[in-house]
């Protein structure tokens, strides 16, 4: 597993849905994943520092776990079936590690919330992510063309 970074969000425009961008800590590996605009939103606002007047669901979801003494460890993107990303979110609760299944997309909200590590299984990278040339930093304009060209049935096996 290579823990991952957001990179950043973008708009596919050829399907007109947000695309997060993770990036592994050398720069070497990015990995888009296609998300709703809901947790795009989520993602973004927690960010920029952007507080809501009231809580969104991922600030409940925190809000409640910190309430019952259970803490977000990581989060870990671990599959990808049928162009479909699956998640996990490693909790502590009660000296006890629990693994809930999750969409991505809720996992990274979360993640950015509880300022815990996201990690993505090397099969993952190997079947999705875009692989930087040694030394090279891909550009969010790269993205761009990138997103372009393609879209989400791509990833399909």
């Amino acid at each position: 597993m290579l823990q991952m970074l957001v990179h950043g969000i973008n708009l596919d425009i050829v399907s007109n849905q947000p695309v997060v961008i993770l990036r592994d800590l050398q720069s070497h590996y990015y990995l888009p994943i296609w998300i709703g605009q809901f947790e795009a939103t989520s993602i973004l606002m927690e960010l920029q520092g952007i507080k809501p007047s009231r809580p969104l669901t991922h600030d409940l979801l925190k809000t409640t776990l910190e309430m019952l003494d259970a803490r977000l460890v990581r989060v870990i993107i671990n599959d990808l079936v049928d162009g479909t990303f699956y998640a996990r979110l490693n909790l502590s609760f009660q000296n006890e590690e629990i693994e809930i299944d999750s969409r991505p997309s809720d996992a990274i909200a979360l993640a950015v919330r509880f300022g815990v590590p996201i990690y993505v299984a090397e099969e993952v990278l190997e079947q999705a992510s875009i692989v930087a040339e040694e030394g090279e930093d891909i550009q969010v304009e790269k993205f761009r063309e990138f997103l372009e060209k393609i879209n989400p049935d791509d990833f399909k096996k």
